[in-house]
């Protein structure tokens, strides 16, 4: 049986995604038109994330500064603005803890959207009880009292797609995914998703990272009357992988999991059409007041891409915001208090946010079993279904209503 550590450093793999000392680099957003300018001392955040590296994710800092300005131009925080430092972590862990002392000396009130591979500045963030939340979690995260994610991460989406592909039809799902210690671990959340079905994975193909030649590994995955992939690869692995399976399977059914799937897609071009995602957050082609208030925040902000985790980081600005409404004083250790207790809260964004009971799927720090389906059509994820859905059972989850 696989034990947690092996689960989590299985997990860590897929967020793979720069300055001498940790930046302080505050963002204070202007007031927007139609909003209520916030005012009064500003509560403080930090963005923590890796700049460099193969899964740098810098779009993290555009939703940011698109949700500060959302949340700022409508009254902020009980009438106070959220002001934002970004801090790198260049990659290094030394620098990556120093930022969890910045935000200890700065007095931030928590740690918003972050995306790392370092780990160690949790420990410091979780004995000063500085929060964080709506991370992109990977690894030892799921286990971290620090942290209140807002989806299921990369266990949830495996099982999400596994799950999916079965409710569309495909009865001979296999795996592509990399060669790792514990890799074997991703076929298990698969399964996870899978046991409603009564199906398990057919074929886990481990793959080497850089492999020169796909065409070895795009056969044994497609052995055995393979009617649908999920593949578990880092960007360029990932997009070499696929397009040797679409040529050697054309019609075959493809799910795609990891921290650049929209690069991967971009990268595909034409061949990216009809690859399915999992999402822990709805798309702007599901249209309702919150969607449409990203895509004009990140407009306001200048950016058109909407993609990646741009939304990630858009979303934990308003759950932040959202909890520290509920909180008198909302300082760093009031909401450490309080966020365990909070429940049903609402961005418009996913399904009602609760960290009060966690443990999904053997997590201790996952609180949903919920992902939301997309396909790639015409370059754009559009929903497979207009709801969010179980990973576990196929159900429908509550999901924010059309507008």
């Amino acid at each position: 049986m696989r034990t947690l550590r092996t689960r989590l450093a299985a997990a860590l793999v897929l967020p793979l995604v720069a300055v001498s000392a940790c930046s302080n680099d505050k963002t204070q957003s202007p007031a927007v038109t139609g909003g209520t300018a916030s005012a009064g001392s500003p509560v403080k955040v930090m963005l923590i994330y890796d700049e460099t590296g193969s899964g740098t994710a810098p779009e993290l800092v555009d939703g940011a500064n698109a949700g500060l300005a959302h949340v700022n131009a409508n009254g902020g925080v009980n009438g106070r603005p959220i002001e934002l430092t970004v801090c790198k972590t260049g990659n290094d862990p030394n620098i990556a803890d120093n930022c969890a002392r910045q935000a200890q000396s700065l007095g931030v009130a928590a740690v918003v959207g972050e995306l790392t591979l370092q780990k160690g500045h949790e420990k410091i963030l979780r004995e000063a009880k500085i929060p964080i939340i709506g991370a992109v979690a990977s690894g030892t995260d799921l286990a971290e009292p620090a942290q209140f994610p807002l989806d299921g991460s990369t266990p949830i989406q495996t099982a999400s797609l596994a799950n999916a592909l079965a409710a569309q039809g495909f009865k001979k799902i296999s795996m592509a995914r990399i060669q790792i210690d514990g890799g074997g671990a991703f076929s298990g959340f698969a399964n996870q998703g899978l046991t409603s079905t009564g199906q398990k994975i057919l074929n886990d193909v481990p793959v080497p990272t850089g492999a020169a030649d796909m065409a070895p590994y795009v056969q044994a995955v497609l052995a055995n009357g393979t009617d649908a992939v999920l593949t578990v690869l880092p960007g360029t692995d990932s997009t070499a992988f696929i397009k040797q399976l679409k040529k050697d399977a054309p019609n075959i059914a493809i799910g795609i999991i990891g921290t650049q799937k929209e690069k991967v897609a971009d990268a595909l071009g034409a061949s990216s059409e009809g690859l399915y995602i999992a999402l822990g957050y709805l798309p702007p082609s599901y249209e309702n007041t919150a969607t449409k208030a990203y895509v004009a925040a990140m407009s306001k902000q200048g950016i058109s891409e909407t993609r990646g985790f741009r939304l990630n980081a858009y979303a934990a600005v308003l759950a932040f915001a959202e909890a520290a409404k509920k909180v008198p004083d909302p300082t760093n250790t009031a909401l450490w208090d309080a966020l365990p207790t909070m429940s049903g809260l609402d961005i418009g964004l996913t399904p009602p946010i609760q960290w009060q009971k966690g443990n999904v799927g053997g997590y201790p720090r996952i609180f949903t079993s919920c992902g939301f389906i997309v396909k790639y059509s015409g370059g754009k994820e559009m929903p497979v279904y207009d709801t969010f859905r179980d990973a576990y059972t196929g159900q429908n989850c509550p999901t924010p209503p059309k507008s």
